[in-house]
């Protein structure tokens, strides 16, 4: 099974129910709109990220307008066959000398079940709540494909000695969404004008470092990032796995559609390689932090229950690092995103990823946001919003946490509760104010900037004084709580009357 001409993408064609299988050729070529057809959202984006690392590395646009040109019109048959060319028999799954990320000849003495490849379907605490059962017990080419990549590249490593990806155990990729995916691909393919913007060295040599189950990591190995090429990284894979012989023929139980093929296991061992410094991922955000006068910096993760919106500055926002103050860049689609999209356009951000304990999976994530044409004009907007909404938080947090602990000064002194409903309460406070947040990204309610500002200030007072009331109201029947009650709910009034909108204070926080 080739990627570059087999047809593995599940699909449907917009509009319609009915799944199928297509080639990269007519996903490219053909003017049709379709979306993917699997079972989980985290498969779909990985779907997406392998097939937009097959183009980028594939048919890089030599400016701007051809890559505008590209994203309106398909391609031809000819220049199809002519940009894969190159490629021949790289990329296939079966290859009987060097199968698509996977070493030949791996020494294991147990068979490993697909589903470990499958991200969060085994050793996670919420694999019973998200998964179908028996969802990887017999996958197709295409799908064994999809999961491969994502385990090699957004995912931790198997665990006992196993490495995991160029950007850690769980980065966040970020990518922009539109309603089909050859729209999508496009959005998000990096022009030649865009990498030598962006990347330090030679990455046009890069493309022509074979990936690594051509040329494979040597054991003990120390590699230094700035050597690692854009083709050698988009597909870098830091463990050794190869798949079993396939079954014969039957549904695939992760895309359903029947095939001829269908894997149940592989083999898989360890070894040890190290990479020196960051390979700079083009659809990750990174961070940058000062210690001991050394600039640090790690590529993005969830790594709270917090929503993804309050990553969503870490995401846009370009910061950089000043002394001892933190710093950030957006992932490089977004950064091209920004500069090219000028008009007044909306926009779609999709986030995804996973938030893990070493090798287990805590969380899934995977979001979509819909963003005004004033944030692309002003990506500070996203940041003063994001603040908006913590600081509401804050308050609430605040007023129940003098609940819990109680008050001293020399006025006041009052027991608290030991109740400690703050912690309760800030999930639901996400949760409860991630509608109102969105609304205010998108701008769809109100075009306004002021009375946008003051309809979300005014939804999160409400929210505030609402989950206050509903933490406390249990508890007032008892005498001794009704004074800390009385209290805390005129400090969380007085907080919240401060964080009332004032005049112009939009345009002076983001300017």
């Amino acid at each position: 099974m080739d990627l570059l001409h087999s047809a593995w993408i599940p699909v449907t064609e917009l509009g319609r129910k009915v799944p199928q299988r297509i080639s990269l050729r007519q996903l490219l070529c053909e003017d049709k709109r379709y979306q993917f057809c699997l079972p989980r959202d985290d498969m779909e984006m990985a779907a997406m990220q392998l097939i937009l690392c097959l183009v980028q590395v594939m048919c890089i646009p030599e400016n701007f307008s051809v890559w505008r040109q590209r994203g309106r019109e398909p391609l031809s048959e000819e220049e199809y066959q002519r940009l894969s060319a190159p490629f021949a028999g790289m990329f296939d799954l079966q290859h009987p000398d060097h199968p698509f990320m996977q070493t030949k000849g791996v020494k294991a003495s147990e068979i490993t079940d697909m589903d470990k490849l499958l991200t969060g379907l085994s050793g996670s605490t919420n694999c019973a709540f998200v998964n179908e059962p028996g969802q990887a017990e017999a996958l197709c080419p295409g799908c064994t494909a999809i999961v491969l990549f994502n385990q090699a590249n957004n995912a931790p490593g198997f665990g006992g000695g196993f490495k995991s990806g160029l950007r850690g155990g769980a980065p966040v990729t970020t990518l922009l969404y539109a309603e089909h995916i050859r729209t999508t691909l496009w959005f998000n393919i990096l022009t030649e004008e865009t990498l030598n913007a962006e990347y330090a060295v030679d990455w046009k040599n890069g493309l022509n470092q074979p990936p690594v189950w051509i040329e494979p990591i040597k054991s003990g190995e120390s590699i230094p990032a700035e050597k690692i090429g854009l083709l050698r990284g988009l597909f870098w894979q830091p463990a050794h796995i190869e798949l079993l012989p396939p079954l014969g023929e039957g549904l695939c139980t992760l895309c359903g559609q029947p095939h001829a093929q269908r894997f149940s296991g592989f083999y898989k061992e360890k070894f040890n390689f190290t990479v020196e410094g960051m390979w700079l991922h083009p659809h990750s955000p990174r961070l940058f932090s000062i210690k001991k006068g050394i600039v640090e910096q790690k590529f993005l993760a969830f790594t709270t229950a917090a929503p993804s919106w309050r990553q969503l500055s870490r995401v846009i926002v370009k910061q950089q690092v000043a002394q001892k103050i933190e710093g950030q860049s957006p992932a490089m689609v977004v950064s091209q995103a920004i500069k090219l999209f000028t008009d007044n356009s909306r926009w779609m951000l999709m986030l995804g990823g996973y938030r893990n304990n070493q090798a287990s999976i805590i969380e899934r994530r995977h979001d979509v946001f819909n963003l005004s044409p004033e944030i692309l004009r002003n990506p500070l907007r996203v940041d003063y919003i994001v603040k908006i909404g913590l600081e509401y938080k804050k308050a609430l947090g605040d007023a129940l946490f003098l609940f819990y602990k109680g008050l001293k000064s020399k006025d006041i002194k009052t027991k608290g509760t030991r109740l400690p409903l703050h912690e309760v309460m800030e999930p639901l406070f996400y949760s409860h104010s991630e509608s109102a947040i969105l609304d205010a990204l998108s701008g769809y309610l109100v075009q306004d900037e002021d009375r946008l500002e003051e309809l979300l200030r005014t939804q999160l007072d409400t929210l505030c004084r609402k989950l206050f009331n509903q933490a406390t109201d249990p508890y007032l029947h008892h005498p001794a709580i009704t004074v800390i009650a009385a209290l805390t709910r005129r400090k969380l009034g007085q907080d919240l009357n401060h964080l009332q909108p004032q005049k112009g204070i939009v345009d002076e926080a983001i300017h």
